[in-house]
């Protein structure tokens, strides 16, 4: 009976509105929410099959929810740098739990406003954790292994979450130095210029580094540095791995014991060498009288590795007192003219005895030249000043402080530009200097690019990639399943996640410091709230007018 399906017809607009509305009150109430995509009710026809031509039997009206998940909401600034946006398509993933099996517990949200926890994993205000690939100094993501891998975009396996209280302090070694001056045309030949260099090795240890120039030839300079402190060797190297300069050092710091050994190796035959106080060695090394004080015993000893360096066809001294710290025994590689076809590498160990400072550098190698810095300067010039063959590439340092040895690569300018050392007739003048390194410096911070990579920050100037930020996408983003806390999960209607690096493949970038808006629109929503209101008042007032209409039915039997 058509009043009977126009009264049903009614009860279904005010079922689809009051839907309506509830859609409106939860859009209202989100308008604040970070990453809140608004919802709205689509109404569509509910259609009964008619029975005849002349007859119309009423359906009524259905309602489908529908929320614009693709739809970009306006970003806003904030000072928290871990409060990402994500500009373009795409979600981050998160997970309900800090630590997980990397299969379960997967969710996929826009609400990006993480913050660090207790233990400083970084979630939301929905208390989800943000997900992400660990990586190297590199930026290259690695597994829990620490081994580097290409992510499969499929499946969530070795994504972790973001954590960032338990990264330590770090050091960073000098790797490069760049230096520029001009070196005095008009110095006498045998004239030196040197220049201290502070460097850090890595443990985050100042080491001085002096660079000692020597006007060999108008228009060539060698170039020496001698072993910092804390070194027992520096060896400077061409652009080829061949020896420039080799120069190794010996620091007594107290008076070795009776029967303390140190070996050397000179010209390929190994010596021990024995400290005595007078009463005879124990063992068949040499014996080295231990002196009065101890420049005495570090005389004796340069006294007897003279002897038995000579004694095998050395002509050029190789061992000697150093000249302002007669603790200190310089081992410096020196030739003649000609190569020497008796030298050959020197190798100290000293780990015999507590008293050298190189106790604990193990065996000390000292490259025997491959080139000849009175033969080939270190550095070339033309008769304008400007720099025509660096000979010199690179220098190691082999430290004996327990850190790593230094490799520093030299940067002394362009051939045929005036754009490092140069030549001219002024004092000599150390233009720029620039190294990289720096000493021990806390964790300060972070920062998160637009390709997802959070590198963190440390006080003394360092950075260090350590996560990469994954962008999931879909295929229909609007057919993602709702969750509470803001939310979302993978459907059949929405295809399968694909993990993206931001800024690729259809991924949108990661927004630093910004929080993306609601996409409610408040004037919007009361406007709908006033025509859904009309709505409803027009079904009921179907539902009243059919009740009168049957109550007048009713009324004919009277």
């Amino acid at each position: 009976m058509s009043i009977y399906g126009a009264m049903f017809s009614g009860v279904s607009g005010l079922n689809a509105n009051s839907q309506a509305l509830g859609a409106i009150a939860d859009n209202i109430t989100n308008v604040n929410t970070i990453g809140y995509k608004s919802t709205e009710v689509r109404f569509q026809t509910l259609v009964t099959a008619q029975a005849g031509l002349n007859n119309y039997s009423p359906g009524g009206v259905q309602q489908r929810p529908f929320a614009a998940v693709d739809v970009q909401g306006l970003f806003q600034s904030s000072t928290n740098a871990t409060d990402l946006g994500i500009s373009g398509d795409g979600f981050f993933v998160v997970n309900e739990n800090n630590e997980h099996d990397g299969a379960t517990g997967f969710r996929f949200t826009r609400a990006g406003a993480f913050t660090a926890d207790k233990s400083g994993y970084l979630r939301n205000t929905a208390g989800y954790y943000l997900q992400g690939y660990r990586t190297n100094s590199q930026g290259q993501t690695v597994d829990s292994d620490n081994n580097s891998f290409n992510p499969d975009p499929t499946v969530f396996t070795n994504l972790e979450t973001i954590r960032l209280n338990n990264i330590g302090g770090t050091a960073n070694a000098t790797e490069n130095l760049t230096f520029g001056a001009n070196l005095p045309a008009e110095a006498d030949i045998g004239d030196t210029n040197n220049t201290t260099i502070q460097v850090y090795d890595s443990l985050g240890v100042a080491q001085n580094l002096q660079l000692v120039w020597t006007k060999v030839a108008n228009n060539q300079w060698d170039v020496a540095v001698s072993p910092p402190e804390g070194a027992a060797s520096s060896v400077i190297k061409d652009s080829s791995g061949d020896v420039y300069s080799s120069v190794g050092r010996l620091d007594l710091t107290e008076q070795p014991d009776d029967g303390n050994t140190i070996s050397v190796t000179l010209n390929g035959v190994t010596t021990e060498y024995e400290f005595d106080d007078g009463g005879g060695i124990t063992g068949t090394g040499t014996a080295i009288t231990i002196g009065a004080d101890v420049a005495t015993t570090v005389s004796n000893l340069v006294t007897q590795l003279t002897t038995d360096d000579t004694a095998q066809g050395i002509v050029t001294a190789r061992f000697a007192v150093n000249g302002s710290d007669t603790s200190r025994i310089d081992i410096t590689q020196t030739t003649t003219t000609a190569v020497d076809a008796v030298a050959t590498d020197i190798v100290f160990d000293a780990s015999g005895t507590s008293a050298f400072r190189q106790t604990s550098a193990g065996a000390v190698t000292i490259n025997d030249l491959d080139l000849l810095p009175s033969a080939t300067a270190a550095l070339q010039f033309d008769g304008s000043g400007i720099p025509t063959t660096f000979n010199v590439d690179q220098i190691h340092i082999d430290l004996n402080n327990g850190a790593a040895d230094f490799d520093i690569d030299f940067n002394f300018g362009t051939v045929g530009q005036a754009d490092g050392i140069v030549q001219f007739a002024a004092a000599y003048n150390p233009t720029f200097i620039d190294t990289d390194g720096a000493a021990f410096g806390q964790f300060s911070g972070v920062t998160i690019s637009e390709s997802g990579l959070v590198t963190a920050l440390f006080e003394n100037g360092d950075i260090r990639p350590i996560f990469k930020v994954p962008v999931a996408t879909f295929a229909n983003p609007n057919g993602l399943g709702t969750n509470t806390g803001n939310v979302y999960n993978q459907t059949d209607n929405s295809g399968l996640f694909f993990l993206r690096t931001p800024g690729t493949g259809g991924a949108g970038t990661v927004q630093s410091s910004v929080l993306e808006s609601s996409t409610v629109d408040i004037a919007r929503e009361f406007t709908n709230m006033i025509t859904t209101q009309r709505a409803y008042s027009a079904s009921a007032k179907i539902i009243s007018t059919a009740d009168q209409m049957l109550d007048e039915l009713v009324n004919i039997k009277r």
